[in-house]
């Protein structure tokens, strides 16, 4: 049987048809680690968008984020500093990746920023055309005990009371 994770990858890769004459070996990964750069490039479309230097226990990684005015306009920023979670296409040739989904633990957001078929949640003039589900949402809070949160017992109704 084929782990899901391996079958997710060749499926990105066969909908993600490499740039004209280069060959393409991205896949889909997660990356942890401290930014320790926040700089900006040409992205897709050729508007600016924010990059991440993540310094891993892998090395360091250059993540391609969104426009700026993309995160201003949903409320999400990273700085310096930020340990950050992130879900990428990763290419380990250049070892470059483009952000799918952004867990800023420091500041305790998440965003989706890419579908799985690597399409941006922006247009191409840099709008948010994403959903709400996409927006910047505060992680669910962890009790101290092995990082579990605590259970409660559903609330049961009371048995009928006999007339009387």
């Amino acid at each position: 049987m084929i782990p899901a994770y391996l079958l997710l990858s060749v499926l990105l890769l066969a909908a993600s048809p490499p740039a004209a004459g280069a060959e393409t070996t991205t896949v889909l990964r997660t990356l942890e680690g401290k930014v320790t750069e926040v700089g900006q490039t040409s992205g897709e479309g050729e508007l600016p968008v924010v990059t991440l230097k993540l310094r891993t226990g892998e090395g360091d990684f250059q993540i391609v984020v969104a426009p700026p005015a993309v995160l201003s306009d949903i409320g999400f920023s990273v700085a310096v500093g930020d340990q950050v979670r992130a879900r990428v296409f990763f290419d380990p040739n250049l070892r470059q990746a483009y952000a799918q989904k952004l867990l800023n633990q420091s500041q305790d957001l998440m965003v989706r920023l890419r579908t799985l078929r690597h399409e941006p949640l922006w247009d191409a003039a840099g709008n948010w055309q994403g959903s709400p589900t996409g927006l910047p949402t505060r992680a669910a809070p962890q009790s101290r005990r092995g990082g579990r949160s605590e259970r409660t017992k559903p609330e049961r109704p009371a048995p009928p009371r006999p007339p009387g």
